[in-house]
């Protein structure tokens, strides 16, 4: 069976790559991908999937998390009706527990502890939830994914609370979050078709659709800005979430140093899209 999976293993491969193709860096590798699917060496769906392997290698915890004001919280104080009414309004499985408030993650809730005190079949001591806290795990801002990622697995949970430079809680990320920059959402009938260039002109021609995963780098070389001044952020969706100061909803407008941005494609966790128009003079 082992001789079986590497004779495919090795026949995947040897569809992407000649003697002639070998890529010697990770650009190369990339184009010559995007070319394999162009010519149906490789479908769709792998493609974005591999795609999104370089992805996860380049992005920070703070571009997948789910921010701060989006995160719903359960004091600890909370009696188990409290708690259950929280729980099943919102149907989430994990709940980060505050104390004094959001920058004072003292615990995580699961609901499925909540359970057996929820049905009457176990008393909570103090009446409280406290009793039945798991431990938060606490992550910086800067964190790669690929590295929380191992964490998550090495670790066995699933969440994590993300802190900004000054301890304070800028937003959490689950094993979810991480995943989908690999695989991708699930899409419904109303998601728009996502191409594989982080940068494309529009039909239109004034304006270009950026995916939000674009690095900050490789936008200012593409439209000769330097973006990459303004903050401490690896990406235009990072860039957009600290320039509005929250996290921007569909549709939601902002202009920085002339380039106009509209959001585009975005969910509770990221922002996947925009369309950029930039100042007359750096158009491509």
């Amino acid at each position: 069976m082992t001789d079986t999976h590497d004779e495919e293993h090795s026949s995947f491969l040897s569809k992407i790559f000649s003697k002639k193709t070998e890529p010697t860096s990770q650009d190369e590798l990339e184009q010559v991908i995007r070319e394999a699917s162009e010519n149906e060496v490789i479908d769709e769906d792998t493609e974005e999937m591999l795609q999104g392997i370089f992805d996860i290698n380049r992005l920070r915890v703070s571009d997948v998390m789910i921010p701060a004001n989006e995160i719903v919280t359960i004091h600890v104080n909370s009696s188990i009706e409290e708690a259950a009414k929280i729980v099943l309004k919102t149907a989430h499985s994990r709940y980060p527990v505050i104390g004094e408030d959001k920058d004072h993650i003292v615990g995580v809730l699961l609901a499925k502890d909540l359970i057996p005190y929820a049905c009457g079949l176990k008393e909570l001591e103090g009446g409280s939830i406290k009793s039945i806290l798991r431990s938060p795990i606490i992550v910086p801002e800067a964190k790669r994914v690929n590295s929380m990622l191992k964490e998550f697995q090495q670790n066995r949970f699933h969440i994590a609370i993300v802190v900004d430079e000054f301890g304070g809680v800028s937003g959490l990320v689950t094993i979810e979050d991480v995943l989908e920059v690999i695989v991708g959402d699930i899409d419904d009938e109303y998601d728009t078709e996502v191409n594989s260039e982080h940068i494309v002109k529009s039909k239109e021609g004034k304006s270009y659709i950026v995916s939000g995963v674009t690095e900050v780098e490789e936008f200012d070389e593409f439209f000769k800005c330097n973006f990459s001044e303004l903050a401490e952020v690896d990406t235009i969706a990072g860039l957009t979430t600290h320039m509005l100061g929250k996290f921007p909803n569909v549709g939601e407008k902002l202009t920085i140093e002339g380039f106009e941005f509209k959001v585009l494609e975005a969910n509770d966790r990221r922002v996947h899209l925009l369309e950029v128009t930039p100042p007359p003079a750096t158009e491509q």
